[in-house]
């Protein structure tokens, strides 16, 4: 029990240091010389990446970003650690993305880890669900749209499915961290586009 206590701890150190490495801002520091976090939209992940690096760096940041989270899971399963240690590991690599501490605590949404996470767990539904997902990033321009709609698909399909309790209660918890995410990191705009009466800016904002 001491042993696999001591390898949970080290394991959600692991997992905390793995999301916290900023690939996006690397990606885009190292060919352009200029800090993701002062351009675009600000965010470190995989589409602003994308927007001022190229898609060589967009998708090298979203491949790197999944393979956090594929990690965050294969690595308690191969060292024999139960289950239940997922409900630690995977929340804290996507703390690590989402509040870096070699960034200052400022990254990304978390989006691409949880789709490494849920590639893992649950294979099929998480491809089924991409599908309408990226279409819908595709036609509307939208990325924050788009994973929310994906986010809603895996939630019901693992339900309607009659996955086991673990699936369904971790896809639930990633699911309100990376909102939870989302919602403070735009709260400012929120709170003055409805002080304002700006109805069209307030859903720009929360669209992403």
């Amino acid at each position: 029990m001491i042993l696999e206590l001591t390898a949970v701890i080290a394991l959600a150190l692991g997992a905390y240091v793995l999301g916290s490495i900023p690939t996006a801002y690397l990606f885009v520091r190292w060919p352009k010389g200029q800090d993701i976090r002062d351009s675009g939209s600000h965010n470190v992940g995989a589409l602003n990446a994308y927007r001022q690096a190229g898609s060589w760096a967009g998708t090298a940041v979203l491949l790197v970003d999944m393979v956090k989270g594929v990690l965050a899971v294969l690595v308690p399963r191969l060292l024999g650690v139960g289950d239940w240690a997922l409900f630690i590991t995977t929340p804290l690599v996507v703390a690590g993305h989402n509040w870096p501490v070699f960034l200052n605590f400022k990254g990304g949404k978390g989006a691409a880890a949880i789709f490494g996470i849920s590639l893992v767990i649950v294979p099929w539904l998480t491809v089924i669900t991409a599908g309408p997902s990226i279409l819908v990033m595709l036609r509307l321009r939208n990325v924050v749209l788009g994973a929310a709609l994906g986010f809603a698909l895996l939630n019901t399909l693992l339900w309607l499915t009659g996955q086991g309790g673990q699936q369904v209660g971790l896809c639930l918890l990633l699911t309100l961290l990376v909102t939870g995410t989302y919602l403070i990191n735009i709260r400012e705009h929120v709170f003055s586009s409805i002080k304002a009466r700006q109805w069209r800016e307030l859903f720009l904002h929360m669209a992403g």
